[in-house]
């Protein structure tokens, strides 16, 4: 926690939305607010949350919200400066972060897919060429824990295809949450640095356990590839095409004997476990307007109706308007997600999940959400880069997102926010008076 955060009170409890397949829900129009000042804790006006502003530069920013940017005991901080490519490492305190005496070390874009390890708070694992890397961040060792262009399956693959050049999720997919089984593809140069194979590697056993090759056309439509988080199917997910096996939101397994296809189309969406430590992924449903809870099994069947949910293990979560589509989802700590909007600057709310972040406990008996913190950033036409994209941490303590307060819209001119989790409050969350 921040040297000058704030408390909260003894009995502080999260404000829990009535209904969050409902559109009647208790709406909160956004206050005027002085932008923050670098390293200022304050609490947010409607729910209480503590905030803090980390960062001062501008254009510095956490990756997406499906990682999380913080290393194991939140000493650290993995940013991306706008599309650089290059990666800063700054330590958390003193605040503001970003200060030059605070800086660890840069890499540059050479290193990819960047992710703490979750155990070890100096490690961070990442890809470059055909290498799976650790580096000691505070040592700045490198070790390399698997090079498949030696790799006796993948070798001869590689020598053969000679402008294949490195491996890939396509920046979005991640391994198991114990780094043991991890989804790869191999990608070339030519037709526009087309992906050619999947393949699966237990890391445990060193050993390739699936490859899948790509034709041209199946390739051209994935938007991702990674391993669910305990490790049991592989994830591809694809733009929507008729006739296509890897159009939309695709499970494998390992080998690759079997696909089935969860969805036919999709919205942003990340991968975790639900509040028993099943296997789910959290995505918004173009079909029906909902945010879904899909089960990462063979018995979920495609929703693209709102009379398709009864019976086929798929759980509605939230409903959305025309306003809250545009959201992002982290799920990086188990049983929760995390849900964050963005919208225009000159978009009056209207829904209660407009400019908000709000969380969701991932019960399939009985969802609820509660509200976390109104948002004051605004996303300029086709600005990828300023979207809220909060990220929850792995251990649910604290939840970044980035932030351009309302101003200099569609100049990428934002700063990291940081919302504070209170102490023990999964336990709040369960108990009795807010059931």
């Amino acid at each position: 926690m921040p040297a000058n955060s704030l408390d909260y009170p003894v009995d502080y409890t999260f404000e829990q939305v009535p209904d969050p397949l409902s559109l009647d829900n208790p709406v909160y129009p956004l206050i005027d607010k002085k932008v923050p000042s670098p390293g200022k804790s304050f609490y947010d006006l409607y729910f209480g949350t503590v905030l803090t502003r980390m960062t001062r530069r501008l254009g510095l920013r956490h990756e997406y919200s499906r990682f999380d940017p913080f290393n194991a005991n939140h000493s650290l901080l993995l940013m991306t400066y706008q599309n650089t490519g290059r990666w800063w490492i700054y330590r958390t305190t003193p605040l503001p972060c970003d200060r030059p005496a605070n800086l660890v070390m840069t890499l540059s874009s050479q290193t990819t897919e960047l992710r703490w390890d979750r155990n070890l708070s100096n490690i961070i694992w990442g890809l470059r060429d055909f290498k799976i890397i650790k580096i000691d961040v505070e040592t700045r060792k490198e070790t390399v824990v698997k090079d498949f262009a030696k790799d006796k399956t993948l070798a001869p693959i590689i020598r053969a295809e000679t402008d294949l050049f490195r491996i890939t999720t396509k920046k979005e997919g991640e391994a198991s949450l114990n780094n043991r089984f991890w989804a790869l593809c191999l990608q070339g140069q030519n037709e526009d640095g087309r992906l050619r194979y999947i393949f699966t590697w237990d890391r445990q056993k060193n050993k390739i356990l699936g490859v899948f090759k790509l034709s041209r056309e199946e390739a051209e439509l994935i938007d991702w590839v990674g391993m669910s988080p305990l490790g049991k199917r592989v994830l591809i997910l694809g733009r929507p095409a008729s006739g296509r096996i890897l159009s939309g939101l695709n499970m494998a397994d390992k080998k690759f004997r079997k696909f089935y296809k969860l969805t036919n189309r999709h919205g942003h969406s990340d991968v975790g476990l639900d509040d028993k430590g099943r296997e789910v992924i959290v995505m918004v449903n173009t079909c029906t307007g909902y945010v879904d809870l899909i089960p990462l099994d063979f018995t979920s069947k495609p929703v693209k109706t709102l009379g398709d949910y009864e019976g086929n293990g798929i759980r509605p979560l939230i409903q959305l308007t025309s306003s809250t589509r545009s959201i992002h989802i982290s799920c990086n700590y188990p049983g929760y997600c995390v849900v964050s909007t963005f919208c225009p600057p000159d978009v009056q709310e209207d829904n209660w999940l407009d400019r908000m972040i709000a969380m969701v406990k991932l019960d399939r008996e009985k969802p609820s959400a509660y509200y976390l913190a109104k948002l004051y950033n605004s996303r300029g036409p086709g600005e990828y880069v300023a979207e809220t994209k909060a990220s929850i941490s792995n251990d649910g303590t604290r939840i970044v997102w980035t932030d351009n307060w309302s101003l200099n819209v569609g100049e990428e001119q934002t700063f990291i926010m940081q919302l504070t989790m209170p102490s023990a409050w999964s336990d709040k969350l369960d108990s009795s008076q807010l059931q």
